[in-house]
């Protein structure tokens, strides 16, 4: 008999995101039709999801109740070694779990060269698009280099240059995205509840594949764009600025003096009261991005703080994911030092760039935006 084919697109790893791209890109699916499946990351926790787990997602119409056995994929390199690899890999693990899902996709490189395909030009390599939050696919993408440099050197690969090399790296993208998503519990109890379909821009890689990418996601109904010849930075940096608006100005109007933590929807995060906090963020962000060259010297600052305002207005209902990991953090007694997950992928890449610019000012005010954010979650004790 012969196997089923692999899901298209896979998701890695199960979170409020991925299960929100999931909703998305299955909910014209027609009956039996597989489209999407759950990828995890290697030493990540699978016994949780035991055979009897199901996954439940709210919906306009309902609760929506599924095995989720069927869309369990495993990690990369069993996927690979059972050819159930998907076309597309969508990556939704925190920014910092991204170089650990680099390292697992070059084992699956190397697991199509011991089978033969790499030199072949048949290898059945997925298209790899970070979707996490933060500023770092130019970074990562370096990394990604070294990685397969070092498999070459190691003798786990032939050498890539020139030849194979460039068809590997295009596969590596960068989804920007303002899909939003909520969960309710944790592990095998959580409730998940997608946001409406929010717009994922996909830059970087191949131009062919990146534009193959957004046909196959897109043509399954989700809100997928191809940004074309913008540059993978700029978009980020675009994004950065209303998860900054969002996130970080969030949390510092989320906890008051006392330690008193309150839930705030972005609409509120965006309220006159806060514009002016906003704006010398958004001073800030395009300060650096005209020295590391991502936005004009012409380009308005006025322009684009209204822009980010528009941007906010569009999810004014949803709590930023920074405000939910805080929330889950004091409920649960594990709020720590230090910064949140997509502060750390976004203050600090900014921090970096302005010391290179010798930006004195930049410098001083990102690293003081870390320091209050470091205070307020060091006062934050009850919800």
């Amino acid at each position: 008999m012969a196997q089923p084919a692999p899901a298209p697109v896979g998701i890695l790893s199960l979170g409020a995101l991925g299960v929100a791209f999931h909703y998305h890109l299955t909910a014209s699916a027609g009956p039996g039709e597989q489209r999407t499946g759950f990828l995890r990351r290697v030493g990540a926790a699978a016994e949780r999801w035991g055979p009897a787990a199901r996954l439940r997602t709210e919906t306009p119409s309902g609760l929506r109740d599924e095995p989720l056995a069927p869309l369990l994929l495993g990690s990369l390199a069993e996927a690979a070694a059972t050819d159930a690899l998907p076309e597309i890999v969508l990556v939704v693990t925190n920014p910092d779990q991204l170089f650990g899902v680099l390292v697992d996709y070059v084992a699956v490189v190397e697991h199509e060269h011991r089978a033969g395909r790499l030199t072949a030009g048949t290898a059945r390599l997925p298209l790899l698009v970070l979707c996490a939050n933060g500023i770092y696919f130019q970074r990562l993408r370096s990394n990604f280099l070294e990685l397969l440099e070092e498999a070459t050197l190691l003798g786990r690969l032939p050498d890539l240059w020139p030849d194979l090399m460039p068809s590997v790296v295009g596969r590596l993208m960068r989804g920007v995205t303002i899909q939003t998503a909520l969960r309710r519990g944790g592990g095998a109890e959580a409730v998940y509840r997608p946001g409406p379909p929010g717009r994922t821009q996909l830059t970087g890689g191949d131009r062919a594949r990146r534009a193959a990418a957004v046909a196959r996601l897109a043509g399954y109904g989700a809100w997928f764009e191809d940004a074309g010849d913008l540059p993978p930075t700029r978009v980020e940096f675009n994004k950065a600025m209303v998860n900054l608006a969002s996130n970080v100005i969030g949390l510092l109007a989320s906890v008051d003096a006392a330690g008193k933590f309150r839930r705030l929807t972005v609409g509120e995060i965006s309220a006159p009261v806060r514009q002016a906090q906003i704006r010398e963020l958004v001073e800030a962000v395009v300060d650096v991005g005209r020295g590391v060259g991502v936005y004009r010297a012409e380009e308005s600052v006025e322009t684009i703080f209204r822009e980010t305002l528009q941007a906010q207005a569009g999810t004014a209902g949803h709590v930023p994911s920074s405000l939910q990991w805080l929330e889950q953090q004091i409920v649960a007694g594990t709020l720590g030092p230090g910064l949140s997950p997509t502060e750390k992928w976004l203050l600090e890449p900014l921090q970096h760039y302005a010391r290179s610019l010798s930006n004195a000012a930049a410098t001083e005010y990102f690293e003081g935006l870390e320091r209050e954010v470091k205070a307020t979650f060091a006062r934050a004790k009850t919800v």
